[in-house]
């Protein structure tokens, strides 16, 4: 199973309600990027890699012009029925952040590709298909798995990997069966065990690497989470594996 039949079967993330808690992390998320809520009315967003739509339809209920797209039909579909009950519309487009079309999807004010391109089989190209999608003075915000804080995750997925299963079903049907795991499977959805444990593919990353995108891409950067400041190997020991990084390209 690849990652695209993979997010088909395994919709992920299984949110159905844009709540308080929804609204305070994209809040954060916009913050490393300068950008408050008031500055997405109007605005031209690509949400690339959308999954089931949680960030399209919540930049959709602040006014925005969402183009959504996911390589997955199923996330597409997902997405689609989230905007729906939500009763906003999003532009949805089955694409491949590798293999993007250029003229269909047009200029962006704002990109956002959150939790996405390490699970491409190649993060940087994929990120500099998308600085081609911005307009002058537009924005891009990813986040990726950091190199040393996901460590821990990387160890269990490769145990998993060689005493249970490299079937989802199978390892996840394990985790369930195992008492150690017991409180934790009670405080998160099945789905995020799908994508931690079980996701068929996904790289690794550090700031200092990603700054260098940046700088090739000529896109000055703006911020990152601060998860990421300091010696960066020290992150082991860090709870947060995602980091963000946000840039504008110039005039």
């Amino acid at each position: 199973m690849n990652n695209k039949q993979f997010y088909s079967t395994y919709n992920y993330p299984n949110l159905k309600y844009i709540g308080k808690t929804h609204t305070n992390l994209m809040k954060k998320i916009l913050s490393f990027a300068n950008i408050s809520f008031s500055d997405l009315q109007g605005k031209d967003i690509l949400d690339a890699g959308c999954g089931t739509g949680d960030k399209s339809v919540f930049f959709a209920l602040k006014g925005a012009k969402i183009t959504s797209i996911d390589f997955s039909p199923g996330q597409l579909q997902k997405a689609q029925e989230n905007a729906k009950e939500n009763k906003v519309k999003i532009k949805a487009l089955e694409m491949d952040i590798l293999n993007l079309d250029s003229k269909k999807l047009g200029k962006f004010d704002y990109i956002f590709c959150l939790g996405v391109l390490h699970h491409t089989e190649d993060a940087k190209k994929g990120f500099e298909n998308l600085c081609k999608l911005l307009k002058p003075n537009g924005i891009i915000v990813i986040a990726l798995y950091h190199k040393y804080a996901r460590l821990k995750y990387r160890i269990i997925r490769a145990l998993l990997r060689l005493f249970v299963s490299k079937d989802p079903e199978k390892i996840i049907s394990f985790l369930f069966s195992k008492n150690f795991f017991a409180k934790k499977l009670n405080t998160i959805t099945k789905e995020t065990l799908y994508d931690r444990y079980a996701v068929p593919f996904e790289s690794y990353h550090t700031l200092r690497e990603v700054k260098q995108w940046f700088k090739q891409n000529k896109i000055t950067e703006i911020g990152h989470s601060e998860n990421v400041n300091g010696f960066e190997p020290f992150k082991v020991f860090e709870r947060k594996t995602l980091f963000f990084v946000s840039g504008t390209k110039p005039k």
